[in-house]
């Protein structure tokens, strides 16, 4: 259209001139005065005698008129316009025959390589926490705990392919191991129905499906000791009503608590499965804050085996918020007999909420699982089976100067920028957590000489969020114990924890 108006500007400015010239030499002409008929004070004429009139000579055209200089700059203003506008066709038609160019991304999401329509992407990102220890107790063997730690270094990929289907692969070398944590390709073909398949988080437990770096404390509660850190297998799940309601529910080969083991050892499943209702996550209604409430459920046959030689148990080890072995079934790679293994249903439930408003959160849950075992005879046969029913819980509230709490992190308003005098985000958050073991576990499935059978914690969290990259954190957390100890109870676990992380 541009082209059409610009050639037609021309095309009209041309022909104007144009006629205006031709108008002007005409009545030029018409101002000539006419040549004289007869000499200056001639006789008037006389009618000439009758005869044959002679023919009329022929009129001859004139030549035409000599162009001037101004109608040649207009051709030439005219052909290079033409060029012009030819010029620029093919260039668009060149554009818009080349592929499109890729779009190429760094922000504090990550980094990321993306086709011009984003059905295809790759996403890099990544975290690092440095953590240190410091116990405060006259125990030698916490006295020996502490420690700089490599907390967590994971490289993550992320992707999509075909606008359709999603993938992870999360290594993670924290803690001088290594590890796969995430491996899982989930397809969307909407957005309340996704299939999940692979290694990844299970619905029980809400601060277990919290981002580890998104915690309000470093450690998580004493409750994720009744979770498994991850499983494989098969989840369908989905936002209905643009996240009024997620629903999420699959088959897994089940998990030990607190375990990440990978293969199952026997070919019974454990089913999964939650229900997460916010219902003020409408536009009419978000100036209430984010609610939401939800419960989890997972059941399941599990069979340990044990052989001296390779003792599977599938039974969890509890830590503490110190991440200090305070628990453990009765194992033993010399007396098959000093054994307890998992046989039988293994079932979890796990009432969960969260609310965030502005400057203040809260999150708070509940775990109770029953698990059936078995002791093992010198044979390796099972006898005198019985069940385990242990819970956990916790509370956590926490406020913030200069940015929002959220389940997915503090958000400052404003990153740290010293010339601009902005610092970020300050928060504080309180936590109270506690574990019971079932005394029917003591001391059949349970050495009380070496395990507790309850612990209660209280810790308090101050973080400082420079931007939603960078974080230094600092919690003092202090345990009391119920058993554990070959006369009375475990010493009270006093420990500051401090971190740097860097997640992107």
């Amino acid at each position: 259209m541009r082209r059409f108006a610009h050639s037609l500007v021309y095309k009209i400015g041309r022909y104007t001139i144009l006629f205006a010239l031709g108008l002007t030499s005409a009545v030029a002409r018409a101002q000539d005065p006419p040549a004289p008929a007869t000499e200056a004070g001639g006789p008037p004429d006389v009618a000439a005698p009758a005869a044959e009139a002679p023919a009329a000579p022929a009129i001859a055209t004139p030549p035409p008129a000599p162009r001037g200089p101004w109608e040649d700059r207009i051709d030439e203003i005219d052909q290079r316009t033409r060029i012009l506008e030819r010029k620029q066709e093919l260039a668009i038609e060149a554009a818009a025959a080349a592929p499109p160019r890729p779009i190429v991304q760094a922000d504090e999401n990550g980094f990321s390589i993306s086709s011009a329509d984003r059905q295809y992407q790759i996403r890099f990102k990544g975290l690092i926490q440095v953590d240190g220890r410091r116990f405060f107790t006259s125990d030698s063997t916490l006295q020996n705990s502490d420690t700089f730690i490599l907390r967590r270094i994971r490289p993550i990929l992320d992707g999509t392919l075909l606008g359709l289907v999603d993938f992870r692969i999360s290594p993670d070398f924290g803690n001088n191991t290594t590890a796969i944590l995430d491996a899982y390709i989930d397809a969307h073909p909407r957005p309340w129905l996704r299939l999940r398949a692979g290694k990844f988080k299970e619905p029980v437990g809400l601060e277990r499906l919290q981002a580890d770096q998104d915690m309000d404390f470093i450690e998580r509660s004493l409750d994720s000791n009744l979770s498994p850190q991850r499983e494989i297998g098969l989840e369908l799940w989905g936002d209905i009503g643009s996240g009024l309601v997620r629903y999420e529910a699959g088959i897994f080969n089940g998990n030990a608590d607190n375990a990440l083991t990978d293969v199952d050892s026997d070919h019974a499943k454990s089913f999964e499965g939650r229900i997460f209702i916010q219902p003020f996550n409408t536009e009419s209604l978000s100036f209430l804050g984010r609610l939401g409430v939800g419960i989890a459920a997972s059941t399941g046959n599990e069979k340990g085996v044990s052989t001296l030689a390779a003792p599977n148990p599938w039974m969890g080890t509890f830590k503490s918020d110190g991440q200090q072995t305070i628990a453990s079934y009765l194992t033993s790679t010399t007396d098959i007999t000093q054994t307890v293994v998992a046989y039988g249903r293994h079932t979890r439930i796990n009432p969960q909420l969260y609310y965030y408003n502005g400057p203040v959160g809260l999150l708070a849950e509940w775990v109770k699982e029953h698990q059936e075992v078995a002791e093992l005879t010198t044979t390796g046969t099972t006898f005198g089976t019985g069940t385990y029913n242990n819970s956990a819980g916790h509370v956590t509230v926490s406020g913030a100067l200069g940015g929002d709490v959220t389940y997915e992190g503090l958000k400052p308003h404003k990153p740290l920028d010293l010339a601009a005098g902005t610092f970020g985000a300050l928060e504080l958050a309180l936590r109270y957590d506690w574990l019971n073991i079932d005394s029917a576990a003591f001391p059949t499935g349970i050495d009380p000489t070496k395990s507790v059978s309850e612990a209660k914690a209280y810790g308090v969290a101050l973080n400082w969020q420079l931007s939603r990259n960078l974080k230094v954190a600092g919690n003092y957390e202090q345990t009391s114990f119920t058993g554990g100890a070959k006369t009375g109870n475990r010493p009270t676990e006093k420990v500051l924890l401090g971190r740097f992380q860097i997640a992107f």
